[in-house]
């Protein structure tokens, strides 16, 4: 007995059966959409490190390191973002401001006979597999970037960039002060001279500089245009506008230099990548004053960087990311903060206020709300431009129209407080690594190279101001330079006697 089936079961049937294949033709194209998106993904991310957004155009990011996910976005003439009580931000840590920081009384020691190991350069990676053998290298590039074969920022290849670092590369034992953009990799050299022909701060280039035939002056003849063309100040209560602010209150009474110092040994810890195994932390804890920067920690990295901090300079980016929580981490709480942001290169502070990089005030109001006791400065921007000019005037090709990095600018306000200022990983010892910072897992040559800031320039003009040994620079990555108080420069701004004070 056989059963016989509608028709209207057949056309259910039959739309059910379209129904699944038409879902599975869905769920293949999806699957295939989200493979090729996560491919093209890689291949960019491949060549994507933070300082190629210039080339297209997009908004240069100030710093050379990776991009922070959740940046507090300024709103030019568009609604005021709206104001969060800071005490009431979850997670909240306040420091102790009354608890004092531990200063040293003895001089500091160098270490002449301890030889740190050097850490075995880690092989190269060469692809494998069998897609390695059929995929271009761009492809087999970006499967490992997706499969985890490759690292976040590592740049890639046997040649460009990654020459500069060999044992055999161009940067050599010792930085030569006469580095050059000609010299870096084509994704640098070209980072570089888009930076160079951008002005996003209306740079007049004024002045002896970015000529070839420029004579190079001595270290000590550069030590004293430092000081006497750079003025290093801060932010007080009595300048307009701030004065007619309601928050004026909260800026300082007195200038930086007048509150700290003098200090006779003084030590600034760069966040570089080569600070790791260095071994140099009791050395550097072992000076009066000790500087560090933005986000860089000491916890669980003390035998390497130290474990004392007198100062911290952070840029306006960082106080304004909210992956550095600067307003709720006990990072920040302890020593005295310096904050800065880059002003439009002939702005007045009133034009500077209504137009930072970052929103530095509101931060800063903040952060004063929760700690109302703890020293805390704001670089006037005049400062940072006249560093920058100090750098174009001694260098024989065009630098990046973008204000100076925080090291150079933590070097020369530490030279005002200091009579003599040791600077580690500044220049790059025998350790010298594409990593970016000796706390963070990210690749990139830019870091030490340059691409926004005019770092390679800035390298180039502290080597020439070095007082120390180059083998001080090999081993410890130290320089060694005189606080302004110990120098003695007599004619005209390019110093043409200097006595040096010991």
């Amino acid at each position: 007995m056989g059963y016989k089936i509608s028709g209207a079961t057949m056309d259910r049937v039959s739309l059910v059966w379209r129904l699944r294949r038409r879902a599975r033709r869905g769920v293949l194209c999806m699957a295939f959409f989200c493979i090729s998106m996560a491919l093209l993904y890689a291949i960019c991310a491949e060549n994507s490190v933070p300082v190629t957004d210039a080339i297209f155009g997009v908004r240069a990011r100030t710093r050379a390191q990776p991009r922070a996910h959740s940046v507090i976005k300024v709103l030019r003439g568009g609604a005021k973002p709206m104001y969060i009580d800071p005490q009431k931000l979850p997670g909240i840590i306040p420091g102790d401001p009354h608890r004092p920081i531990p200063v040293l009384s003895s001089l500091n020691h160098t270490l002449e006979s301890w030889d740190p190991p050097a850490k075995p350069k880690p092989k190269e990676r060469t692809p494998s597999g069998f897609f390695s053998h059929l995929l271009p290298r761009p492809f087999t590039r970006a499967l490992e970037t997706l499969f985890g074969g490759r690292r976040k920022g590592e740049l890639s290849g046997r040649g460009g960039d990654a020459a500069l670092f060999g044992p055999r590369g161009i940067l050599g034992e010792v930085w030569d002060d006469e580095m050059s953009s000609s010299m870096l990799g084509n994704r640098l050299k070209k980072v570089v001279q888009n930076y160079q022909a951008m002005n996003k701060y209306g740079v007049k280039v004024s002045g002896p500089g970015g000529v070839s035939s420029r004579p190079k002056l001595s270290g000590p003849k550069l030590l004293c245009q430092m000081k006497i063309q750079v003025d290093v100040s801060t932010l007080t209560s009595d300048f307009q506008p701030f004065s007619s602010l309601p928050w004026a209150s909260q800026l300082p009474l007195k200038q930086l230099t007048s509150n700290l110092g003098p200090y006779k040994s003084c030590a600034v810890v760069t966040s570089a990548g080569s600070m790791r195994s260095s071994g140099l932390g009791k050395e550097i804890d072992s000076h009066d004053a000790v500087l560090r920067f933005n986000a860089a920690p000491t916890s669980g990295y003390e035998n390497d960087v130290g474990s004392k901090t007198t100062i911290r300079l952070v840029n306006s980016q960082v106080m304004a990311s909210e992956a550095h929580r600067f307003l709720s981490s006990s990072l920040y709480s302890s020593g005295t903060l310096v904050a800065w942001d880059p002003a439009p290169f002939s702005a007045d502070l009133t034009q500077w206020f209504n137009r930072t990089d970052y929103p530095i005030f509101t931060q800063y109001q903040r952060y004063r709300m929760l700690h109302p006791m703890q020293p805390f400065y704001i670089l006037h921007p005049r400062f940072e431009w006249q560093v920058w000019q100090r750098i174009q005037d001694n260098m024989a090709e065009p630098i990046q129209k973008n204000p100076p990095s925080s090291g150079l600018l933590g070097t020369v306000m530490m030279m005002s407080l200091c009579e003599v200022v040791h600077v580690y990983e500044f220049l790059p010892s025998r350790r010298k690594t594409e990593l970016c910072h000796y706390y963070q897992r990210f690749f990139d040559a830019a870091c030490t190279l340059g691409a926004y800031h005019p770092l390679l320039y800035e390298k180039n003009l502290v080597k020439r101001m070095n007082q120390g040994p180059e083998r001080d620079i090999y081993t410890h990555g130290r320089i060694t330079l005189p606080g302004f108080n110990t120098l003695n420069c007599t004619g005209d701004a390019g110093g043409a006697l200097v006595d040096m004070r010991h």
